[in-house]
């Protein structure tokens, strides 16, 4: 049986803690000190125990102990409820074939989840006057051959253009390692054939965001990498988000593997960045929730949130943002998938909560965050057999 604790703020003026609900011996999720997210640091406030959280607390830690314990959840979790840091914890290892354990500062590959960051990178280039949405793709990389294609049609997924994942291995070449640069190359120099006419419907294709990338190191004079930094992850107090190559080594770094329990290894893919390639956690994602919608980051968040193109489900795309009208009740996402990884963000306009599940194993349960609003909206209790239903009991 779980052990918990009132969650209570550190009252010291020069050190801030924050005690988690703890995790009784031989449990497999884990919840680990982590500093206050401190408001004046753009960070989710942390609130003294509130006694009709506790019910919310428990399930959402029995759902993930459970589904962890049924070897369907390896990962990490964060809640911000009401703008309020509610639940965070992990369960399972950051590297399988080492079994070192997951914490709250273990670093994910974002996968998709990272084309939020490639679509706020553009709004802010829309903001300084450098650019607008309507112009052409050709109008920044001559002898861009697919004819009316235009920023606008990149962001929405609606330009047609072939998708670079499929398409490259045609022309792959030992001696030329793929790079945003040797994507657009050989857009190009190979003419594959697109889609279809640009605007004509939704189809998601990695190449858009992959080409906005450059875009803005076109634009701004800068490395993607070194832009974003500046632009993003330091106004959001990200400090535990970068780009790296996945063979480099950093600090709680994990390792995607696969139901067998079979780690993932890297291929062609890992260099090209703006479809993918940030890695961050928990944490580090519910600032940049906070931040983004309190438009630290860019004034017209408004606009890159706003539904453009419609998808499926009813759901809508924006400029690299998913958004689910929700019956009235709109939540702003991304999910992703790379390698194994499997990560998901969704914020809820209505009341400020933000869910993150990042997932370094090769399942869907990351992707299940309707379980999580259930439980947050009262509509699942502990003991509802509701929640044995969704174990699949």
């Amino acid at each position: 049986m779980r052990k918990f604790f009132i969650i209570i703020p550190v009252l010291a003026a020069a050190a801030y803690g924050l005690v988690h609900i703890a995790a009784s011996a031989g449990t497999k999720g884990r919840l680990s000190a982590m500093p206050v997210l401190n408001a004046a640091k753009n960070e989710v406030p942390v609130v003294k125990f509130r006694p009709e959280l506790r019910e919310k607390q428990h399930v959402l830690d029995s759902l993930f102990s459970k589904q962890n314990q049924l070897g369907c959840f390896n990962g990490c979790v964060a809640v911000s409820y009401h703008d309020t840091l509610i639940y965070q914890n992990s369960f399972g290892c950051e590297n399988i074939s080492t079994k070192q354990q997951l914490c709250n500062e273990s670093v994910f590959q974002l996968a998709s989840v990272s084309k939020m960051f490639t679509g706020v990178a553009v709004m802010k280039l829309v903001e300084q006057g450098k650019l607008n949405v309507k112009d052409p793709v050709d109008k920044y990389f001559p002898g861009f051959p697919y004819c009316n294609t235009t920023i606008e049609h990149l962001l929405t997924h609606k330009s047609g253009l072939p998708n670079y994942l499929y398409f490259y291995y045609q022309y792959r070449s030992d001696s030329i390692p793929l790079t945003n640069q040797r994507v657009l190359e050989l857009l190009c120099d190979k003419k594959p054939l697109p889609y279809f006419k640009p605007g004509r419907r939704f189809q998601y294709s990695n190449t858009n965001y992959v080409l906005l990338a450059l875009l803005v190191e076109q634009l701004s004079g800068q490395p993607f990498t070194a832009f974003m930094k500046q632009e993003v992850f330091d106004k959001a107090g990200m400090t535990h988000t970068s780009f790296f190559h996945p063979l480099d080594t950093v600090p709680h770094q994990t390792f995607a593997f696969t139901q067998r329990k079979k780690q993932v290894g890297t291929d062609d893919f890992d260099a090209v960045y703006g479809d993918k390639g940030i890695f961050s956690t928990t944490g580090d994602m519910l600032r940049f929730s906070k931040a983004l919608f309190e438009g630290k980051i860019i004034s017209n968040v408004n606009t890159a949130t706003k539904p453009k193109v419609p998808t499926k489900y009813g759901q809508y795309y924006g400029y690299g943002f998913r958004i689910n009208p929700n019956m009235g009740d709109t939540i702003v996402f991304h999910n992703g998938w790379w390698h194994g990884f499997r990560t998901a963000f969704h914020y809820r306009k209505s009341d400020k909560t933000t869910i993150v599940v990042l997932s370094n194993r090769l399942d869907k349960t990351a992707y299940q965050t309707w379980k999580l609003f259930d439980v947050l909206d009262k509509k699942v209790s502990a003991d509802d057999s509701l929640m044995a239903k969704a174990y699949g009991e």
